[in-house]
């Protein structure tokens, strides 16, 4: 009996292709968005309102608007809906909803503020309203912030985010597990989810030059491939380290068929059709 050898045996090494990093980082970035949105209005330190000459800039992250000296202003309670733009504890700001029709928001998540007679109206949320109306009226220089929200207030939502993180670095940043090894009369597969033997004596084992179609279920990124692939002869599980081989190991067992990317898929064959 010819035993493959280990480097035989060792899945096939598939280049990491040039765009593989970037998406990683694009996956992560898109997973920790919530959390930057979170800290991006204490950093950049808005909303905020600029008081000077006679007139109110507020800035959000995204926009500015100016209001003109004497704009009519009211202190109102609205109840707003988000059209666009970005709401959320500590941060609100964009096109909103409310019994006033629609209005420009720059604030926090409180519903109670200035309301200003521009077009279309905006609605400021300042921890000092009477310190900033008195400011713009007196022509002074000063900046003005929403009331802060506790902390806890902002973090608890993400929370959810925890398990996705998770997932995403155990799918794109630990090394993936894909193992074949011998033992005895049994070849043993190892993936990251699953364990596969598979006897020699009850094991049909074939090459094959098809590559790895349309994957229908499981997970394939470079280097990595498990799960249910379909190919040109008819769907297989996958446990393999690339989709296009120069030639793949297909084991029939248990009324399956397994799609495997050995070194020497050849010598692994011939190891089982010595059973």
């Amino acid at each position: 009996m010819t035993l493959p050898s280990p480097q035989a045996l060792a899945p096939v090494q598939e280049p990491t292709p040039k765009w593989w990093p970037w998406l990683r980082v694009a996956l992560v970035l898109l997973t920790l968005w919530p959390l930057l949105a979170v800290f991006a209005p204490s950093v950049l330190q808005v909303p905020r309102y600029e008081v000077s000459g006679g007139q109110i800039v507020a800035r959000s992250i995204a926009s500015s608007t100016v209001i003109p000296a004497q704009t009519p202003v009211e202190a109102v309670t609205l109840h707003l809906s988000k059209k666009m733009g970005t709401s959320g504890a500590g941060y609100s700001a964009g096109r909103f909803d409310s019994e006033r029709d629609e209005v420009a928001v720059y604030g926090n998540d409180s519903r109670t503020g200035l309301l200003f007679g521009t077009r279309p109206p905006t609605f400021l949320t300042p921890s000092d309203p009477e310190a900033l109306l008195t400011a713009w009226r007196g022509g002074q220089t000063a900046t003005f912030r929403p009331a802060p929200v506790p902390l806890t207030r902002q973090l608890w939502p993400l929370l959810f985010l925890l398990p996705a993180l998770g997932v995403v670095t155990a799918l794109f940043f630990q090394k993936p597990r894909l193992s074949y090894t011998i033992v005895g009369d049994t070849l043993t597969v190892r993936t990251r989810a699953s364990r596969t033997e598979f006897p020699r004596g009850s094991t049909q084992a074939s090459l094959t030059t098809d590559p790895l179609g349309v994957r229908l279920f499981g997970t394939g990124m470079p280097g990595y491939h498990t799960g249910t692939f379909a190919t040109k002869s008819g769907n297989v599980q996958a446990a393999a380290s690339t989709a296009r081989p120069a030639q793949a190991l297909l084991l029939e067992h248990g009324g399956k068929r397994y799609y495997l990317t050995p070194s020497d898929p050849a010598a692994v064959a011939a190891w089982f059709g010595e059973g």
